[in-house]
């Protein structure tokens, strides 16, 4: 041994395996934890937004009707109706897109129903529209004049929409959102139900 240098050993020292493996195995059950919990959440809404599908109100529309107002003002929308009829219909509101991209814009249709059983009924549907703007004139001509200069300025502003593309469907977060404002016990019962079914 030359200058006191320590013997070379074949026995170099790793790291422990298990603790890798308990980190993946805590890793895994996190991600797992993660993923029910997602899922849950999300089952948990589809579960509160289906009762809130067939709730059956014991008030009467007159009562519930302010705050079906309430919502729709909350959410930006105007509207027409007649007065008694517990019927309306928003107007269009735009929500986005334009010049260059599609527009967008959507409008409800709330009817309260008077249940033969006894007791009433919501229901909301859903309009969303889609048109997009199209540019249809072209400079394609000399300009010689200045009617040929008219002309071809007139040309370029021309436009046009392609056809509006519609579609309809019930919206159960607006029902939901109702049935919080006008009958928190029944929201509250169901939120507890939901929770219970799918912890």
């Amino acid at each position: 041994m030359l200058g006191g240098a320590r013997p070379f050993s074949s026995h170099l020292q790793e790291p422990p395996m298990h603790s890798s493996t308990r980190l993946a195995g805590v890793c895994l059950v996190v991600a797992t934890l993660l993923t029910l919990t997602g899922c849950s959440s999300s089952m948990r809404k589809n579960y509160v937004r289906d009762k809130a599908a067939s709730h059956v109100y014991r008030q009467e529309l007159a009562q519930l009707w302010p705050h079906v107002q309430e919502v729709l003002r909350g959410h930006g929308y105007s509207w027409k109706e007649m007065p008694g009829r517990y019927v309306l219909e928003t107007e269009w509101l735009d929500s986005g897109g334009g010049s260059l991209g599609p527009g967008t814009a959507s409008r409800f249709l709330v009817q309260g129903i008077v249940l033969t059983g006894g007791g009433t009924a919501l229901r909301v549907m859903r309009g969303d529209r889609i048109t997009q703007s199209i540019g249809v004139g072209y400079v394609d001509k000399e300009i010689k004049t200045d009617e040929d200069y008219a002309q071809a300025v007139h040309d370029s502003q021309a436009s046009g929409v392609l056809p509006t593309r519609q579609n309809y469907f019930r919206d159960l977060e607006i029902e939901l959102e109702i049935l919080r404002r006008s009958d928190p016990e029944a929201a509250a019962r169901f939120d507890a139900d939901a929770l219970a079914a799918h912890p």
